[in-house]
């Protein structure tokens, strides 16, 4: 492995290989890509490429490849607390794609635009020089590069952010032979999820990824298993007769924040869930590794051009990211607070066609 790089990105999830991938085109020298596996490993995501995703897709001329894989979404079913129910149309709704497939499409665009790709290697811990990161230790041996970006997830070792750790849980299974609503999602707001919720996203006509996403603290005393298992027979049964189910059930731990911060060393930036980018009320992480990856790369451009030194790049990135989320972010926030109270009476009014357009239009900026 060459030793000297400009930039090195570790993790090849959807920040990592966006901040990649907009480097490498924004002629960023040399760029390397770390991940610890082989290959895109499942997760636990529903794969939902929200509108907002989907333009961001666009804009990196990478929809075309993804929307021919992908299954297209037209409407959203949104079930209410009191089983209050409305069908939301009149906005695009976006896809739904297997998170593996998607990641390899990033992955291999990263490769095309110019950027190296080492799976199977961990990094290890920062280099540093003077309080300032200058490369990272990757199985025994030093690769120094003049850029370090941490996109490693919400396990991430990088980030120096201290606050208390907010998180949500999340737990999915993946059926084939399901009875669906072709090109729907189901949002189904139970009460013992609040303020989050459960879903059904369909993968294809038959098939489809089923889930919940609760707060730790309102399991009380009960496993995310069970609170999975009793959404299903409570609300898919029917839907699951004779359906198969592919693999076993995960969970995972989802870090999410409300306030925006980026807290790094110098020459370090950190990127998607790695830096708490995770929507506290929809769970949505896709789009905002997307956005942060190019974020993070535009200010390492921004820096070499102008001849800024790390502290004013992590500054000028740390800008960036409040000035494009803190916006949603808050929203979210809020709407975990008390404007889930309100989604009675919302659904309710969603059945009058201008109120149904405008729940549609909030629900795709969400």
């Amino acid at each position: 492995m060459p030793s000297r790089f400009d930039l090195i990105v570790i993790g090849a999830g959807p920040a990592g290989t966006v901040t990649a991938l907009e480097a490498a085109r924004l002629g960023c020298g040399r760029v390397l890509i770390l991940d610890q596996d082989e290959s895109p490993r499942a997760r636990v995501c529903a794969g939902g490429l929200s509108p907002r995703a989907c333009r961001v897709l666009r804009e990196l001329g990478l929809w075309d490849t993804v929307v021919r894989e992908a299954y297209p979404i037209h409407t959203v079913r949104l079930v209410s607390p009191h089983g209050r129910e409305v069908v939301l149309t009149g906005e695009p709704r976006g896809v739904v794609m297997d998170r593996r497939r998607f990641d390899q499409i990033l992955v291999d665009a990263a490769v095309r635009a110019g950027a190296e790709f080492r799976p199977g290697a961990r990094a290890d811990g920062l280099l540093e020089e003077g309080g300032r990161a200058v490369g990272v230790r990757c199985g025994g041996d030093e690769v120094s590069a003049r850029w370090v970006v941490a996109a490693d997830g919400g396990a991430g070792r990088f980030s120096m952010d201290e606050r208390p750790r907010r998180l949500v849980q999340a737990f999915m299974g993946r059926f084939e032979g399901v009875r669906l609503s072709p090109n729907r999602i189901d949002l189904i707001y139970d009460r013992q999820l609040l303020p989050h919720y459960g879903w059904v996203f369909p993968e294809s006509d038959s098939r489809a990824n089923i889930g919940v996403s609760i707060l730790p603290e309102r399991l009380r005393g009960r496993s995310l298993r069970d609170v999975f298992e009793a959404f299903v027979a409570r609300y898919c049964a029917a839907r699951l007769s004779g359906a198969t189910q592919i693999g076993p059930p995960r969970g995972r731990l989802l870090l999410t924040a409300v306030g925006i911060r980026h807290c790094a060393p110098p020459g370090l930036l950190v990127t998607g869930e790695a830096n708490r980018l995770t929507n506290i009320a929809t769970g949505e992480g896709i789009l905002y590794a997307m956005i942060s990856g190019r974020l993070a790369a535009r200010a390492i451009r921004k820096a070499d051009r102008r001849g800024l030194n790390a502290v004013q790049a992590e500054r000028s990135y740390a800008t960036s990211l409040r000035v494009a989320l803190q916006p949603t972010f808050l929203m979210a926030g809020l709407y975990c607070a008390g404007g889930v109270r309100a989604l009675d009476g919302v659904v309710a009014l969603a059945g009058l066609r201008p109120a149904n357009r405008l729940l549609a239009g909030l629900f795709a900026r969400l």
